[in-house]
Protein backbone atom coordinates (compact mmCIF):
# COMPACT_ATOMS: atom_id res chain seq x y z
CA UNK A 1 0.00 0.00 0.00
CA UNK A 2 3.01 2.26 0.67
CA UNK A 3 3.05 4.91 -2.54
CA UNK A 4 0.25 3.20 -4.66
CA UNK A 5 -2.33 5.41 -5.84
CA UNK A 6 -5.71 4.50 -4.42
CA UNK A 7 -7.92 1.83 -6.79
CA UNK A 8 -10.95 4.15 -5.85
CA UNK A 9 -9.62 6.15 -8.97
CA UNK A 10 -9.61 9.75 -6.04
CA UNK A 11 -5.89 10.14 -6.93
CA UNK A 12 -4.51 9.62 -3.60
CA UNK A 13 -2.03 7.51 -2.20
CA UNK A 14 -4.40 4.64 -0.93
CA UNK A 15 -2.44 5.45 2.20
CA UNK A 16 -4.19 8.47 2.66
CA UNK A 17 -6.99 7.52 0.82
CA UNK A 18 -9.05 4.41 1.21
CA UNK A 19 -6.63 2.54 3.36
CA UNK A 20 -6.66 3.62 6.60
CA UNK A 21 -10.75 3.26 6.49
CA UNK A 22 -10.16 -0.40 4.86
CA UNK A 23 -8.01 -1.05 8.24
CA UNK A 24 -10.12 0.08 10.74
CA UNK A 25 -7.59 2.76 11.71
CA UNK A 26 -10.07 5.60 10.38
CA UNK A 27 -14.18 5.89 9.97
CA UNK A 28 -15.73 6.72 6.79
CA UNK A 29 -16.84 10.53 7.28
CA UNK A 30 -19.21 10.19 4.53
CA UNK A 31 -21.19 7.40 2.17
CA UNK A 32 -19.35 8.22 -0.42
CA UNK A 33 -15.84 7.72 1.20
CA UNK A 34 -17.40 4.05 2.52
CA UNK A 35 -18.21 3.30 -0.87
CA UNK A 36 -15.00 4.55 -2.29
CA UNK A 37 -13.34 2.62 0.74
CA UNK A 38 -16.32 -0.77 -0.36
CA UNK A 39 -14.44 -0.68 -3.82
CA UNK A 40 -10.89 -0.18 -2.69
CA UNK A 41 -11.72 -3.48 -0.06
CA UNK A 42 -12.73 -5.83 -3.68
CA UNK A 43 -9.39 -4.75 -5.54
CA UNK A 44 -7.36 -5.73 -2.57
CA UNK A 45 -9.89 -8.67 -1.91
CA UNK A 46 -10.41 -7.44 1.83
CA UNK A 47 -13.67 -9.01 2.43
CA UNK A 48 -13.41 -9.17 6.06
CA UNK A 49 -13.86 -5.08 5.88
CA UNK A 50 -17.32 -5.62 3.30
CA UNK A 51 -18.72 -7.44 5.67
CA UNK A 52 -18.23 -5.19 8.36
CA UNK A 53 -19.45 -2.09 6.48
CA UNK A 54 -22.88 -3.98 5.61
CA UNK A 55 -25.28 -2.80 8.18
CA UNK A 56 -26.03 -5.16 10.74
CA UNK A 57 -29.51 -5.44 9.83
CA UNK A 58 -28.83 -6.20 6.23
CA UNK A 59 -25.78 -8.60 6.73
CA UNK A 60 -27.79 -11.77 7.49
CA UNK A 61 -26.00 -14.43 5.43
CA UNK A 62 -23.22 -12.77 3.94
CA UNK A 63 -20.04 -14.09 4.85
CA UNK A 64 -16.47 -13.55 3.74
CA UNK A 65 -16.13 -16.68 2.49
CA UNK A 66 -19.88 -16.35 -0.19
CA UNK A 67 -17.67 -12.98 -1.04
CA UNK A 68 -14.81 -14.22 -2.37
CA UNK A 69 -16.70 -17.43 -4.19
CA UNK A 70 -18.51 -14.18 -5.96
CA UNK A 71 -15.76 -12.36 -6.70
CA UNK A 72 -13.04 -15.06 -7.64
CA UNK A 73 -13.35 -14.51 -11.22
CA UNK A 74 -13.73 -10.51 -11.24
CA UNK A 75 -11.28 -7.95 -11.35
CA UNK A 76 -12.64 -4.48 -11.02
CA UNK A 77 -10.79 -2.09 -12.84
CA UNK A 78 -12.21 1.10 -12.16
CA UNK A 79 -14.80 3.49 -10.38
CA UNK A 80 -16.77 6.53 -11.21
CA UNK A 81 -18.94 8.25 -8.73
CA UNK A 82 -21.94 9.57 -10.88
CA UNK A 83 -23.70 11.55 -7.75
CA UNK A 84 -23.83 11.45 -4.01
CA UNK A 85 -26.56 12.88 -1.88
CA UNK A 86 -27.97 13.08 1.66
CA UNK A 87 -31.22 11.03 2.68
CA UNK A 88 -34.04 11.73 4.02
CA UNK A 89 -31.92 12.80 7.61
CA UNK A 90 -28.48 13.52 8.00
CA UNK A 91 -27.79 9.85 9.23
CA UNK A 92 -28.88 8.80 5.77
CA UNK A 93 -27.17 9.10 1.86
CA UNK A 94 -27.24 7.73 -1.25
CA UNK A 95 -23.90 7.11 -3.96
CA UNK A 96 -24.48 6.17 -7.73
CA UNK A 97 -21.55 4.54 -9.02
CA UNK A 98 -20.17 2.72 -11.84
CA UNK A 99 -17.52 -0.03 -10.85
CA UNK A 100 -15.68 -1.22 -14.10
CA UNK A 101 -14.59 -4.76 -14.44
CA UNK A 102 -13.57 -7.80 -16.14
CA UNK A 103 -14.70 -11.59 -16.09
CA UNK A 104 -12.31 -13.85 -18.15
CA UNK A 105 -10.86 -10.58 -20.06
CA UNK A 106 -14.66 -9.48 -20.98
CA UNK A 107 -14.64 -5.55 -19.59
CA UNK A 108 -18.37 -5.00 -18.08
CA UNK A 109 -20.02 -1.96 -15.74
CA UNK A 110 -22.44 -2.64 -12.86
CA UNK A 111 -24.47 0.42 -12.19
CA UNK A 112 -25.99 0.73 -8.57
CA UNK A 113 -27.91 3.47 -6.66
CA UNK A 114 -26.64 2.48 -3.26
CA UNK A 115 -28.35 3.10 0.26
CA UNK A 116 -25.98 4.41 3.02
CA UNK A 117 -26.81 4.74 6.87
CA UNK A 118 -24.83 6.06 9.87
CA UNK A 119 -25.03 4.82 13.64
CA UNK A 120 -23.57 6.08 16.66
CA UNK A 121 -21.34 7.86 14.01
CA UNK A 122 -20.17 5.09 11.52
CA UNK A 123 -21.78 4.34 8.21
CA UNK A 124 -23.02 1.19 6.46
CA UNK A 125 -23.91 0.24 3.40
CA UNK A 126 -27.40 -0.88 3.65
CA UNK A 127 -28.67 -1.99 -0.23
CA UNK A 128 -28.43 -0.68 -3.45
CA UNK A 129 -30.38 -0.97 -7.18
CA UNK A 130 -27.98 -2.73 -8.90
CA UNK A 131 -28.51 -1.57 -13.64
CA UNK A 132 -27.58 -4.01 -16.26
CA UNK A 133 -25.78 -7.21 -15.02
CA UNK A 134 -24.07 -8.42 -11.79
CA UNK A 135 -20.80 -10.14 -12.24
CA UNK A 136 -21.40 -13.19 -13.50
CA UNK A 137 -21.44 -16.30 -11.15
CA UNK A 138 -21.47 -19.61 -12.05
CA UNK A 139 -24.24 -21.85 -10.43
CA UNK A 140 -24.26 -25.12 -12.75
CA UNK A 141 -21.22 -26.69 -14.40
CA UNK A 142 -18.87 -24.42 -16.89
CA UNK A 143 -20.01 -24.55 -20.58
CA UNK A 144 -17.49 -27.13 -23.13
CA UNK A 145 -15.79 -25.78 -25.88
CA UNK A 146 -18.71 -27.28 -27.85
CA UNK A 147 -21.58 -25.89 -25.47
CA UNK A 148 -23.62 -23.21 -26.30
CA UNK A 149 -22.73 -20.10 -25.21
CA UNK A 150 -24.24 -19.18 -21.36
CA UNK A 151 -24.33 -15.94 -22.64
CA UNK A 152 -27.31 -16.43 -24.98
CA UNK A 153 -25.78 -16.02 -28.33
CA UNK A 154 -26.33 -18.98 -29.83
CA UNK A 155 -23.21 -19.88 -30.55
CA UNK A 156 -20.85 -22.00 -29.51
CA UNK A 157 -18.94 -21.44 -26.53
CA UNK A 158 -15.51 -21.81 -28.43
CA UNK A 159 -16.69 -19.23 -30.97
CA UNK A 160 -17.57 -16.56 -28.48
CA UNK A 161 -17.02 -15.76 -25.23
CA UNK A 162 -14.74 -18.83 -24.80
CA UNK A 163 -11.83 -17.12 -26.87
Amino acid sequence: MSGDLCPCGSGKEEKVCCGPIVEGEAPARTPEELMRARYCAHCRRSYAFLVESIHPAHRRGVTEAGIAEWARHVQWTGLQILAAAPGESEDEGQVSFAANYTISGIPRTMREDAAFRREEGKWFYVDGKVYGPEPFQHTTPKAGRNDSCPCGSGKKYKKCCGR
